[in-house]
Formats: C-alpha cells, structure tokens, sequence
C-alpha cells in the first residue's frame, strides 16, 4: 500500500489535468454559407485549424467552446454553446418578425466548425453573421 494521498487517504495522487486554451475572431466576411441563400436547411460555419486537438484529447479529454460578446449591460460575457438569441425584426411598413440565431460548434480531430442557424433560414448574400468571438477550452 502507498502512502497517503492528497486527499488523506491512502493510495496515489491523481493525474495531472492540463488545460489549453484558444480564442477565435470570424469576422463577417470569412462565413461561408453551407446551402443555397435562404434554402430551408441552409446556414453559415467557418472551419478552423486547431492543431492542439489531438486524436487523444478528442477520444479521452474535454472539449467545451463558449461564445464571446457584450451583453445588454456593456459586459464583456461567455456563455457555452450552444448559445440560441432571439430578436424581432421590424420592416419598413413597422411589420415584426420574431426570429431566432443558433451557434454552435462541431470537433473531431484537428478542427473545429461555428455554425450560425437563422430560424428563418435567412441566407443571402448580404445576410452573414456579425464577427464573433469564441473561445475553445481543450481539457485533458
């Protein structure tokens, strides 16, 4: 039998956790549209190189990635993703729209893909995303 562990009892200390961490700007222009504009179904995601999310970390480790901005009060927040936001249009004539924004994420090994939903599959031309912020925490 060892001798105590940190906890006091008997046995040996846990592993070490090592955390990496990854910050994301995309801005307006680098979405692409997945789908034909405004085709039901249709969204926007932006695929990035993430060398640190090795085979072992996506098999065995913690992947979590949260969405940055500033919140109605002015503070710079991050909420997990999926993160939904929901809003109302107004047209010209004073008609409302309520409509919603998805993002989200997906990972495998070596990348990660945002992804942008609109309820209303609103995608054209002049319809990206605003640039966002997102932050990739790599835990293993």
């Amino acid at each position: 039998m060892g001798p105590a562990g940190r906890d006091g009892r008997d046995g040996i200390d846990g592993e070490v956790t090592y955390w990496k961490i990854k910050d994301f700007t995309i801005t307006r222009n680098s979405w692409l549209r997945k789908g034909n504009p405004n085709e039901i179904g249709s969204f926007f995601y932006f695929v990035a190189n993430v060398d640190e999310l090795t085979q072992a970390i996506y098999e065995d480790g913690a992947i979590i990635c949260y969405f940055r901005y500033r919140d109605e009060f002015g503070d710079d927040v991050q909420t997990p993703l999926p993160y939904t936001y929901y809003d109302i249009m107004v047209d010209e004539w004073g008609e409302e729209f309520p409509y919603s924004v998805q993002y989200s994420y997906d990972v495998m090994p070596g990348s990660i893909a945002f992804k942008v939903v609109f309820s209303d599959f609103y995608t054209a031309e002049n319809a990206p995303p605003a640039s966002c912020n997102f932050r990739l925490h790599l835990i293993y």
